[in-house]
Formats: structure tokens, C-alpha cells, sequence
């Protein structure tokens, strides 16, 4: 397994990318990030297992939300 994250080179995961492919607030908002909260959508993109809840997870980024954050950092 590679334990690699997205500052070290890690790719995004096809769904996200697809997903944010078909919202492009979603992309736009996510190119905005810091590479820390860039990592930590990746990483939550990793739980998501329909393709319904991916859709709500990039319609969180397109509303300015990183989805599961507390807000804090």
C-alpha cells in the first residue's frame, strides 16, 4: 500500500476527480486549498462508497465546505 499523500505526489482518487470533473465549483474551490486540506479531502474522498454520496461530498466543496471538518485549523 502506498502511503505516499498528495504532497508527496499522491494522485486524487478517480472518483473524486470524476466527480469534481462534473462540478466545477467543487474543482475550483479544492484547486484553492492548502495542500494539508487538499490531503484531508483526498483522504475522506477514501470513505465515500456510492457514487450518490460522492456527489454530495464534492456538492459540500462546491458550497465552500470541507466535508467532515470541525472548522478548526
Amino acid at each position: 500500500m502506498n502511503s505516499k499523500g498528495f504532497a508527496d505526489g499522491q494522485d486524487i482518487p478517480l472518483g473524486l476527480s470524476m466527480a469534481m470533473a462534473q462540478n466545477p465549483l467543487a474543482f475550483d474551490y479544492f484547486a484553492k486549498l492548502t495542500t494539508q486540506q487538499k490531503q484531508n479531502i483526498i483522504n475522506g474522498s477514501k470513505k465515500v462508497r456510492t457514487r450518490s454520496e460522492m456527489h454530495a461530498f464534492t456538492d459540500s466543496l462546491a458550497h465552500g465546505e470541507i466535508p467532515g471538518s470541525t472548522g478548526i485549523g
